[in-house]
C-alpha cells in the first residue's frame, strides 16, 4: 500500500463511492466509542490496493466506532489539488485531505490549510517529530522509507553510505533510479546536491554528479526497479523498504541498508482545510488514522512504517527489515514548497541532460 509520487489516470470527485457502515473492524478504534454522531464526511484515497483497504478494513471500523457516515473520493494528488483550486480556499470540497506532500506543497501557500488542534486530535502528540511540519499543518499518517537496495550476490562490499553508489566500483554501470516524474527521483537528485554540494537546491552539483552515473535505467514506478534488480540488470538503486521486503519474500537475493547520511521516504500528508464544513468529524477521522491499532494494522498489511511512536512493528516484519517509528529520526526533510517554485526548470534540465 504505497502511492509513490507518480500518478496516472486522473479521477475526480465524480467517482465517489458511498461506503456502508458494515461491522467488523470496530476493535481498531476503541478510543472512539461513545461518539455516535450522524454526520457524513468526505475522505479521499487512491484506487487499487488503497481503495480496497479503505473499503474493507479502514472505513468500516471508523463508521462503526464513530457513527459517522463516510463518502470516499477515489483519485490522485493532481486531481485533489485541482478540486481544491476550483472551489477556492473559502469553500473547499474536503475538510481533511490526504496526498503526497510534494502535491500538498503546491497549494499549501495558497491559504487552504491550517494547523491541527492538539486537543481535538489527541494522537497527534504521539506522532514522530520527523512526521509533521513545524506548525502541524502537515502530518504524515504513513511513510515508506527509502534507502539503498542492492543485490547481495553481486557485490562483495555492502554499501553503508549513499556515496558508495558513486565510489564502489562494483556498482559501476549497475545503477538504476526513478525518473524525475516520481518524487523519489526528485529526492535522490536533491540528496545528491546535499551530499556533494552546498545543499539540496544546488542543482548544478546535483546534475553534475548524476551525469557521472549515466547511462542508467530510469523508471516511473517501483515495479520497474524491482524487475531490474531481480534480473540482475542493476545491482543497486534507491528503493523503498516495502518493495525490498516483498522481493526478499519471493526469494530474490536483495538487501536494504539505511545509509549513514539518512533516508528519505514516500509519504502521505494529511491536511485540514481551514474552511472545511465537517471539522469535528474530520478530527475524529484523523485521530483514527493515527491511533495505534490502525497504525499497526497498516504496517502489518502494507509494510509501512507507523508514525505514532507507540505503535509496534510485528516481529516477523522487524526481522525482514521494516523500520519502526523510532527510526524516523533518520529521515531527511525536504522543502517541497521551494521545490515547487523551481520544479519546471529542474524537470526540463533533467529531460535534456539525464533522461
Amino acid at each position: 500500500m504505497r502511492h509513490n509520487g507518480q500518478e496516472g489516470k486522473m479521477v475526480g470527485i465524480g467517482r465517489r463511492a458511498l461506503i456502508a457502515g458494515a461491522g467488523g473492524m470496530a476493535l481498531l478504534a476503541p478510543w472512539m466509542e461513545g461518539h455516535a454522531q450522524q454526520q457524513e464526511l468526505l475522505i479521499n484515497t487512491y484506487g487499487g490496493a488503497w481503495e480496497k483497504f479503505w473499503r474493507e478494513t479502514l472505513v468500516p471500523g471508523f463508521e462503526k466506532a464513530s457513527g459517522i457516515k463516510t463518502t470516499i473520493d477515489i483519485g490522485l494528488g493532481r486531481t485533489w489539488i485541482a478540486n481544491l483550486r476550483a472551489a477556492g480556499p473559502a469553500k473547499p470540497p474536503y475538510t481533511a485531505v490526504m496526498m503526497n506532500e510534494v502535491w500538498a506543497a503546491q497549494v499549501r501557500p495558497e491559504g487552504f490549510f491550517e494547523p491541527w488542534p492538539m486537543d481535538k486530535v489527541p494522537n497527534l502528540k504521539h506522532v514522530a517529530p520527523k512526521a509533521h511540519n513545524e506548525d502541524y499543518s502537515s502530518v504524515f499518517a504513513m511513510v515508506s522509507p527509502i534507502g539503498i537496495a542492492y543485490r547481495s550476490d553481486m557485490v562483495k562490499k555492502k554499501p553503508t553510505t549513499w556515496k558508495d553508489i558513486w565510489d564502489n566500483p562494483e556498482f559501476k554501470g549497475k545503477f538504476g533510479s526513478y525518473d524525475i516524474g516520481n518524487s523519489a527521483g526528485v529526492m535522490f537528485l536533491m540528496l545528491t546536491g546535499r551530499l556533494y554540494g552546498s545543499g539540496p537546491f544546488d542543482w548544478d552539483t546535483g546534475f553534475r554528479q548524476m551525469e557521472k552515473l549515466k547511462p542508467f535505467p530510469q523508471v516511473t514506478l517501483s515495479g520497474g526497479l524491482n524487475q531490474f534488480l531481480t534480473t540482475g540488470e542493476i545491482a543497486v538503486a534507491p528503493l523503498d523498504i516495502a518493495e525490498v521486503i516483498r522481493l526478499k519474500a519471493r526469494g530474490a537475493p536483495i538487501d536494504f541498508v539505511v545509509p549513514q547520511e539518512g533516508i528519505f521516504q514516500f509519504d502521505q500528508a494529511l491536511s485540514i482545510c481551514k474552511n472545511g464544513t465537517q471539522k469535528e468529524a474530520a478530527y475524529k477521522w484523523l485521530d483514527y488514522l493515527l491511533s495505534v491499532p490502525v497504525q499497526e494494522k497498516m504496517a502489518e498489511e502494507f509494510y509501512i512504517t507507523p508514525t505514532n511512536v507507540n505503535a509496534k512493528i510485528p516481529a516477523k516484519l522487524k526481522e525482514a527489515g521494516l523500520l519502526g517509528p523510532d527510526e524516523l529520526d533518520k529521515t531527511i526533510v525536504w522543502d517541497w514548497v521551494r521545490y515547487t517554485a523551481e520544479r519546471d526548470a529542474v524537470v526540463d534540465r533533467w529531460n535534456r541532460t539525464i533522461k
